[in-house]
């Protein structure tokens, strides 16, 4: 009885080292640009939550200064974890903005800036209608 088998020729076995070697090195290569991109996506996302809890801070800041609580125009800063903010509140002395009225009001500008890793800043302004004996 004959066998059924056949045999490959000679060479077409398997693969050469140089062609393992060569596939490696390429598979090598895209999971390096594969792990780039998945750091840079980390780098990214990290970048983002951080100033969402900047501005986060820098509203809060905003909102407390323009409350009514502050009695006069002064300027505050501080430290809430790695950011650093100050709150700056002075009149406005401009011609536009001179109310003429019983109670004595006076148009306040107040500036929020957080600061974080040496070179992100986030700043707020706005303006605040207060008498000026509070």
């Amino acid at each position: 009885m004959r066998s059924t088998e056949s045999h490959a020729p000679d060479g077409a076995a398997g693969f050469t080292l140089l062609e393992t070697l060569t596939a490696l090195t390429i598979l090598a290569i895209a999971f390096v640009s594969l792990f780039e991109a998945h750091a840079a996506g980390l780098r990214a996302a990290g970048t983002a939550a951080d100033s969402t809890r900047a501005r986060a801070l820098a509203q809060s800041l905003l909102a407390e200064a323009s409350s009514g609580r502050e009695r006069r125009p002064a300027s505050r800063s501080g430290r809430d974890g790695r950011f650093a903010w100050t709150i700056d509140v002075e009149e406005v002395h401009a011609p536009w903005a001179e109310i003429t009225s019983q109670m004595n009001w006076r148009l306040h500008h107040i500036r929020v800036a957080v600061l974080w890793d040496k070179s992100r800043r986030i700043a707020l302004e706005t303006l605040k209608l207060g008498r000026a004996d509070e």
